[in-house]
C-alpha cells in the first residue's frame, strides 16, 4: 500500500513539473521526448507524505555532478543567505534565467550571497543515474557561464518538498532556515535582487 501510494505521488510529481515547466513555451517534439526521458523519477517504498522543506531540507546528502555525496548543509552554513534554484535539463525557462543568476550570484557573493542549483531530473525510473542528464548539466553549466555550485537534487527531497514546478527556488538564512514562501517560476535580474536585496536588508 505504501509503495503504491509513493508512485502514485511520484507520477503526480512527474506530470506537474513537466506542465509547470511548459507554461511559458511550447516544447518542440525533440523536448517531449527528452521531457519524458528525463523529468520520470522513482519514489521509495516509505515515501508517503510530503513535509514542510522549513523541516530539514539541508539536512539532505545529494549528489555533485562526480557523484559524489555532499552535505547540501556545507553549501548554506556560512553564508549570509542562500539561494536554492531547483532546476531541469530539459527546462527552457530555467535554463535561460541562468546566466543572469550567473551574474548575480558574483555580484552580490561579497555580501554573503550565494547560489545553489539543484537539477531534478538525473534519476531514471529505476532510481539510478542517467549519466546523459548528468553530461547535459555539465554542457549546460559551461553554455550558460554559472560558475555557482550545482548538484543533484535526490527523488526524497522533490518528494518531501512536493515539488510541482521548475524552476523553484527558495531562500534560506545562515542556519538553514526557510525564508517567506518558495519562488515558483523564472524572473528577470531586476526581479530577483528584489528578492534578494529584501533578504539582505532583514539580516
Amino acid at each position: 500500500m505504501k509503495k503504491a501510494a509513493a508512485m502514485l505521488l511520484t507520477a503526480t510529481l512527474s506530470i506537474s513539473i513537466l506542465a509547470g515547466c511548459g507554461k511559458s513555451e511550447q516544447p518542440s517534439e525533440d523536448q517531449q521526448t527528452a521531457d519524458t526521458r528525463n523529468v520520470e523519477i522513482q519514489a521509495t517504498a516509505q515515501t508517503t507524505e510530503i513535509i514542510s522543506p522549513e523541516d530539514d531540507l539541508i539536512n539532505y546528502t545529494v549528489k555533485d555532478l562526480e557523484l559524489n555525496d555532499v552535505a547540501l548543509a556545507d553549501y548554506v552554513k556560512g553564508n549570509k543567505l542562500t539561494m536554492i534554484n531547483i532546476w531541469g535539463t530539459f527546462c527552457g525557462p530555467c535554463i535561460s534565467e541562468m546566466p543572469a543568476l550567473g551574474e548575480i550570484e558574483r555580484r552580490y557573493k561579497d555580501k554573503g550571497f550565494e547560489i545553489v542549483g539543484l537539477t531534478c531530473d538525473v534519476y531514471d525510473l529505476h532510481g539510478n543515474y542517467d549519466e546523459s542528464v548528468i553530461a547535459d548539466a555539465r554542457a549546460i553549466i559551461e553554455d550558460t557561464g554559472i560558475t555557482y555550485p550545482v548538484l543533484i537534487a535526490p527523488t526524497q527531497l522533490m518528494l518531501d518538498i512536493g515539488l510541482q514546478y521548475v524552476p523553484t527556488t527558495y531562500f534560506l538564512d545562515s542556519e538553514g532556515n526557510v525564508l517567506g514562501n518558495a519562488e515558483i517560476g523564472s524572473k528577470t535580474s531586476v526581479e530577483w535582487e528584489d528578492v534578494i536585496n529584501m533578504y539582505l536588508s532583514q539580516e
